[in-house]
């Protein structure tokens, strides 16, 4: 028995694809992959941040949800739970190319994928100058932030605010209203 071929895809021709199914999904070096959903707490961490971001980043910057896809490469295709921008873009938009903040909430199926595979592909990103990684196990937040020189550091917290923007990420700010127990419990 033959097994069926997975052909695969550039973005332009998964971007007209995708927009005609009823499910979301990415692309990954040239392969669609289903998008997982989440929970009711990854959905409030969503929103906290991109309240959080509109502060940190006034204009011009906009932050925008998981609706809205970043395009990596010519082979990569994500929905990140939040990203901000620095150029202005029509309304109509549904791609960002030109991201300069992302924010991925974790969740159980998507974990590793999320800090292994999408954090690698985010830092070659040249406009990303900070990747944001928000657990839901405990309250841990990382940042791995773009120097001035192209290298990349990474800032892990459990509890203490950190320095985005033009101010703090608090974690009361993030994980308010959710029931994520803290680390330092």
């Amino acid at each position: 028995m033959r097994e069926p071929v997975i052909p695969e895809l550039d973005a332009e021709t998964f971007l007209l694809w995708e927009s005609k199914q009823s499910e979301r999904h990415e692309l990954h070096h040239g392969f669609i992959v289903a998008f997982a959903g989440g929970a009711l707490d990854n959905d409030r961490i969503a929103l906290n941040l991109r309240i959080a971001f509109d502060s940190l980043f006034p204009p011009p910057f906009r932050s925008y949800g998981s609706d809205v896809k970043v395009q990596i490469d010519a082979s990569t295709v994500y929905y990140p739970d939040v990203t901000v921008v620095c150029i202005e873009m029509p309304g109509t938009a549904t791609v960002i190319d030109e991201p300069r903040v992302v924010a991925e909430v974790l969740s159980p199926g998507t974990r590793a994928y999320d800090i292994i595979e999408k954090r690698a592909m985010y830092r070659n990103v040249p406009s990303v100058t900070a990747y944001v990684i928000v657990h839901t196990t405990s309250q841990r937040i990382e940042i791995d932030r773009r120097a001035s020189d192209g290298r990349w550091s990474t800032q892990t917290s459990d509890g203490d605010p950190i320095a985005l923007g033009n101010g703090a990420l608090t974690f009361e700010a993030v994980y308010e209203r959710t029931s994520v127990p803290s680390a330092l419990s």
